[in-house]
């Protein structure tokens, strides 16, 4: 039976484009250094990837990203969803999952862009599973990927990824994964999935 949820969802957002954007090349090609997956000490259900993404991709895509019509989601969620506030940008497309995802199984070609400005954040919540068709096969989502493009480094208070291993709220088990740019951060979800939050940004 799946645990109760907070789910990511918040109110509806206009559709998503029709049309994915011309996303900057990955120059260089990636990857630029070897990868070595750490999975975290406190639970193998949190895995990162250090420099995934070089320093100067993340400019480029911090730049790109500016020039797409990202909606600021309503601070008042429908019952059962968590908060999340901060602006967003989705799209389907398969093309650019297959790029950046390349084949493990698959990427969901569910392509999310969040921008958190001072005071946003994202509330206690869980992550679904997803079943999707990719190249004629039934499929269901296990992970949630997350690309960080900025850090501290470039000027970011706050918005620490925080879960908890027992699904409730307790600062003596916090899990706290801090900003790194061009960092991936893999966390399982659906079942398996811990419960977690975005620290505001300050």
């Amino acid at each position: 039976m799946p645990k109760p949820k907070s789910k990511t969802s918040t109110t509806p957002q206009a559709p998503p484009p029709a049309a994915p954007p011309s996303w900057p090349a990955f120059k260089p090609p990636l990857p630029v250094v070897e990868l070595y997956p750490e999975v975290h000490p406190a639970t193998d259900n949190i895995v990162l990837l250090s420099s995934f993404f070089p320093r100067s991709l993340c400019r480029d895509y911090v730049a790109f990203l500016k020039t797409l019509p990202l909606q600021t989601t309503p601070s008042k969620p429908k019952k059962g969803e968590a908060v999340r506030v901060n602006d967003r940008f989705q799209i389907d497309d398969p093309l650019f999952a297959r790029r950046l995802g390349g084949q493990p199984v698959g990427l969901n070609p569910n392509i999310r862009i969040y921008r958190y400005s001072k005071g946003q954040y994202f509330d206690c919540h869980y992550d679904d599973s997803n079943y999707l068709t990719l190249d004629s096969e039934p499929v269901r989502t296990t992970w949630t990927l997350l690309l960080y493009l900025t850090s501290s480094a470039d000027g970011c208070v706050g918005g620490e990824t925080v879960f908890y291993p027992h699904d409730r709220k307790s600062a003596a088990e916090e899990i706290v994964i801090s900003l790194e740019t061009g960092m991936l951060l893999l966390h399982k979800h659906g079942h398996d999935c811990l419960l977690d939050y975005l620290r505001t940004i300050a």
